[in-house]
Protein backbone atom coordinates (compact mmCIF):
# COMPACT_ATOMS: atom_id res chain seq x y z
CA UNK A 1 0.00 0.00 0.00
CA UNK A 2 2.82 2.40 0.83
CA UNK A 3 4.54 1.76 -2.49
CA UNK A 4 1.24 2.27 -4.32
CA UNK A 5 0.73 5.65 -2.68
CA UNK A 6 4.37 6.54 -3.38
CA UNK A 7 4.13 5.66 -7.07
CA UNK A 8 0.92 7.68 -7.36
CA UNK A 9 2.59 10.74 -5.82
CA UNK A 10 0.64 10.61 -2.56
CA UNK A 11 3.75 11.15 -0.49
CA UNK A 12 2.24 11.92 2.90
CA UNK A 13 0.16 8.72 2.82
CA UNK A 14 3.18 6.71 1.70
CA UNK A 15 5.36 8.15 4.45
CA UNK A 16 2.79 7.32 7.13
CA UNK A 17 2.58 3.71 5.95
CA UNK A 18 6.36 3.28 5.66
CA UNK A 19 6.63 4.46 9.27
CA UNK A 20 3.95 2.00 10.33
CA UNK A 21 5.98 -0.79 8.74
CA UNK A 22 9.04 0.33 10.69
CA UNK A 23 7.09 0.34 13.95
CA UNK A 24 6.49 -3.36 13.43
CA UNK A 25 9.86 -4.18 11.87
CA UNK A 26 12.47 -1.44 12.52
CA UNK A 27 15.04 -3.03 10.19
CA UNK A 28 12.76 -3.47 7.18
CA UNK A 29 15.31 -2.60 4.47
CA UNK A 30 12.91 -1.62 1.70
CA UNK A 31 10.82 0.58 3.98
CA UNK A 32 13.94 2.35 5.25
CA UNK A 33 15.27 2.84 1.73
CA UNK A 34 11.98 4.08 0.28
CA UNK A 35 11.38 6.42 3.21
CA UNK A 36 14.79 7.87 2.38
CA UNK A 37 13.89 8.17 -1.31
CA UNK A 38 10.69 9.97 -0.33
CA UNK A 39 12.64 12.37 1.87
CA UNK A 40 14.98 13.15 -1.04
CA UNK A 41 11.98 13.85 -3.26
CA UNK A 42 10.88 16.53 -0.81
CA UNK A 43 14.34 18.06 -0.47
CA UNK A 44 15.12 16.59 2.95
CA UNK A 45 18.50 15.23 1.96
CA UNK A 46 19.99 14.72 5.43
CA UNK A 47 16.99 12.60 6.40
CA UNK A 48 17.28 10.78 3.07
CA UNK A 49 20.92 9.88 3.74
CA UNK A 50 20.03 8.70 7.25
CA UNK A 51 17.23 6.35 6.18
CA UNK A 52 18.90 5.01 3.04
CA UNK A 53 22.06 4.32 5.04
CA UNK A 54 19.97 2.39 7.56
CA UNK A 55 18.48 0.44 4.65
CA UNK A 56 21.98 -0.41 3.48
CA UNK A 57 22.91 -1.57 6.98
CA UNK A 58 19.88 -3.88 6.89
CA UNK A 59 20.61 -5.13 3.36
CA UNK A 60 24.06 -4.23 2.01
CA UNK A 61 23.64 -6.17 -1.24
CA UNK A 62 21.03 -4.02 -3.02
CA UNK A 63 22.65 -1.78 -5.68
CA UNK A 64 19.67 0.61 -5.95
CA UNK A 65 20.18 1.63 -2.34
CA UNK A 66 23.72 2.84 -3.06
CA UNK A 67 22.60 4.64 -6.22
CA UNK A 68 19.88 6.53 -4.36
CA UNK A 69 22.25 7.27 -1.50
CA UNK A 70 24.63 8.74 -4.07
CA UNK A 71 21.83 10.94 -5.41
CA UNK A 72 21.07 12.30 -1.93
CA UNK A 73 24.75 12.93 -1.23
CA UNK A 74 25.19 14.62 -4.60
CA UNK A 75 22.26 16.92 -3.84
CA UNK A 76 24.10 17.95 -0.67
CA UNK A 77 27.24 18.72 -2.66
CA UNK A 78 29.12 15.79 -1.11
CA UNK A 79 30.53 14.70 -4.45
CA UNK A 80 33.36 12.45 -3.25
CA UNK A 81 30.94 10.46 -1.10
CA UNK A 82 28.41 10.35 -3.93
CA UNK A 83 31.00 8.99 -6.36
CA UNK A 84 32.01 6.33 -3.85
CA UNK A 85 28.38 5.31 -3.41
CA UNK A 86 27.77 5.02 -7.16
CA UNK A 87 30.90 2.89 -7.48
CA UNK A 88 29.58 0.56 -4.77
CA UNK A 89 26.34 0.20 -6.74
CA UNK A 90 28.34 -0.66 -9.85
CA UNK A 91 30.47 -3.17 -7.98
CA UNK A 92 27.24 -5.01 -7.16
CA UNK A 93 25.66 -4.51 -10.59
CA UNK A 94 28.18 -3.77 -13.37
CA UNK A 95 25.42 -3.29 -15.97
CA UNK A 96 23.62 -0.59 -13.96
CA UNK A 97 23.08 2.14 -16.56
CA UNK A 98 21.45 4.61 -14.16
CA UNK A 99 24.39 4.37 -11.75
CA UNK A 100 26.84 5.11 -14.58
CA UNK A 101 24.67 8.06 -15.64
CA UNK A 102 24.55 9.51 -12.12
CA UNK A 103 28.24 8.85 -11.64
CA UNK A 104 28.84 10.85 -14.81
CA UNK A 105 26.92 13.81 -13.38
CA UNK A 106 28.95 13.74 -10.15
CA UNK A 107 32.24 13.47 -12.04
CA UNK A 108 31.20 16.32 -14.31
CA UNK A 109 30.41 18.44 -11.25
CA UNK A 110 33.89 17.66 -9.96
CA UNK A 111 35.36 18.96 -13.24
CA UNK A 112 36.53 15.49 -14.29
CA UNK A 113 35.23 15.75 -17.83
CA UNK A 114 37.11 12.82 -19.34
CA UNK A 115 35.85 10.48 -16.61
CA UNK A 116 32.33 11.90 -16.94
CA UNK A 117 32.35 11.30 -20.69
CA UNK A 118 33.50 7.72 -20.14
CA UNK A 119 30.76 7.14 -17.57
CA UNK A 120 28.02 8.56 -19.82
CA UNK A 121 29.28 6.41 -22.69
CA UNK A 122 29.13 3.32 -20.50
CA UNK A 123 25.54 4.16 -19.50
CA UNK A 124 24.65 4.49 -23.19
CA UNK A 125 26.41 1.24 -24.05
CA UNK A 126 24.24 -0.56 -21.50
CA UNK A 127 21.05 1.36 -22.32
CA UNK A 128 21.21 3.09 -25.73
CA UNK A 129 17.73 4.54 -25.21
CA UNK A 130 18.67 6.62 -22.16
CA UNK A 131 18.00 10.07 -23.60
CA UNK A 132 19.32 11.90 -20.52
CA UNK A 133 22.71 10.22 -20.89
CA UNK A 134 22.97 11.33 -24.53
CA UNK A 135 22.07 14.88 -23.49
CA UNK A 136 24.60 15.01 -20.67
CA UNK A 137 27.29 13.43 -22.83
CA UNK A 138 26.67 16.21 -25.32
CA UNK A 139 27.10 18.85 -22.63
CA UNK A 140 30.37 17.34 -21.43
CA UNK A 141 31.69 17.17 -25.00
CA UNK A 142 30.63 20.78 -25.56
CA UNK A 143 32.86 21.90 -22.72
CA UNK A 144 35.69 20.00 -24.39
CA UNK A 145 35.08 21.95 -27.59
CA UNK A 146 33.90 18.89 -29.55
CA UNK A 147 30.93 20.64 -31.10
CA UNK A 148 30.06 18.29 -33.97
CA UNK A 149 29.93 15.36 -31.55
CA UNK A 150 27.86 17.52 -29.21
CA UNK A 151 25.25 18.18 -31.91
CA UNK A 152 25.07 14.44 -32.63
CA UNK A 153 24.46 13.66 -28.95
CA UNK A 154 21.70 16.24 -28.51
CA UNK A 155 20.08 15.10 -31.76
CA UNK A 156 20.13 11.51 -30.58
CA UNK A 157 18.55 12.52 -27.27
CA UNK A 158 15.76 14.26 -29.17
CA UNK A 159 15.13 11.30 -31.44
CA UNK A 160 14.61 9.24 -28.32
CA UNK A 161 12.62 11.90 -26.45
CA UNK A 162 11.16 14.56 -28.79
CA UNK A 163 9.55 16.47 -25.89
CA UNK A 164 12.88 16.98 -24.10
CA UNK A 165 12.88 20.77 -23.72
CA UNK A 166 16.37 20.92 -22.19
CA UNK A 167 17.87 19.00 -25.10
CA UNK A 168 16.20 21.36 -27.60
CA UNK A 169 17.69 24.28 -25.68
CA UNK A 170 21.12 22.67 -25.51
CA UNK A 171 21.05 21.93 -29.23
CA UNK A 172 20.13 25.54 -29.91
CA UNK A 173 23.04 26.68 -27.76
CA UNK A 174 25.65 24.77 -29.71
CA UNK A 175 24.09 25.63 -33.10
CA UNK A 176 24.26 29.27 -32.05
CA UNK A 177 27.94 28.86 -31.21
CA UNK A 178 28.51 27.28 -34.64
CA UNK A 179 26.85 30.25 -36.32
CA UNK A 180 23.82 28.25 -37.52
CA UNK A 181 21.44 30.90 -36.33
CA UNK A 182 18.26 29.85 -38.13
CA UNK A 183 18.59 26.33 -36.74
CA UNK A 184 19.44 27.66 -33.28
CA UNK A 185 16.35 29.88 -33.26
CA UNK A 186 14.22 26.92 -34.30
CA UNK A 187 15.59 24.82 -31.44
CA UNK A 188 14.93 27.56 -28.89
CA UNK A 189 11.38 27.91 -30.18
CA UNK A 190 10.82 24.17 -29.81
CA UNK A 191 12.12 24.34 -26.24
CA UNK A 192 9.71 27.19 -25.51
CA UNK A 193 6.77 25.39 -27.10
CA UNK A 194 7.37 22.59 -24.61
CA UNK A 195 8.28 24.80 -21.66
CA UNK A 196 6.92 28.34 -22.08
CA UNK A 197 8.56 29.64 -18.87
CA UNK A 198 12.06 28.54 -19.94
CA UNK A 199 13.90 31.79 -19.20
CA UNK A 200 17.25 30.80 -20.71
CA UNK A 201 15.55 29.77 -23.95
CA UNK A 202 13.76 33.12 -24.11
CA UNK A 203 16.96 35.13 -23.57
CA UNK A 204 19.01 33.07 -26.02
CA UNK A 205 16.30 33.24 -28.66
CA UNK A 206 16.29 37.03 -28.36
CA UNK A 207 20.08 37.09 -28.56
CA UNK A 208 20.04 34.85 -31.65
CA UNK A 209 17.39 36.99 -33.36
CA UNK A 210 19.54 40.05 -32.64
CA UNK A 211 22.49 38.33 -34.28
CA UNK A 212 20.38 37.40 -37.27
CA UNK A 213 19.38 41.06 -37.58
CA UNK A 214 23.06 42.03 -37.58
CA UNK A 215 22.83 44.01 -34.35
CA UNK A 216 25.81 42.43 -32.58
CA UNK A 217 28.05 40.30 -34.77
CA UNK A 218 30.96 40.62 -32.34
CA UNK A 219 28.98 38.72 -29.70
CA UNK A 220 28.98 35.59 -31.82
CA UNK A 221 32.76 35.71 -32.09
CA UNK A 222 32.98 36.06 -28.31
CA UNK A 223 30.77 33.01 -27.89
CA UNK A 224 32.92 30.99 -30.28
CA UNK A 225 36.05 31.91 -28.33
CA UNK A 226 34.35 31.05 -25.05
CA UNK A 227 33.48 27.53 -26.16
CA UNK A 228 36.57 26.85 -28.29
Amino acid sequence: MAVGHHQAGRLSQAEALYRQVLQVKPNHADALHLLGVLAAQTGKYEIAVEFISRGIDANPSEPAYYCNLGNALKAQGKLDEAVASYRKALALKPDYAEAYYNLGIALNDQGKLDEAVASYRQAILINPDLAEAHNNLGSALRYQGRLDETVACYSRALRLKPDYAEAHYNLGRVLQIQGKLDEAASSYRQALALKPDYADAHSNLIFTLDLMAGLDTSALQDERKRWG
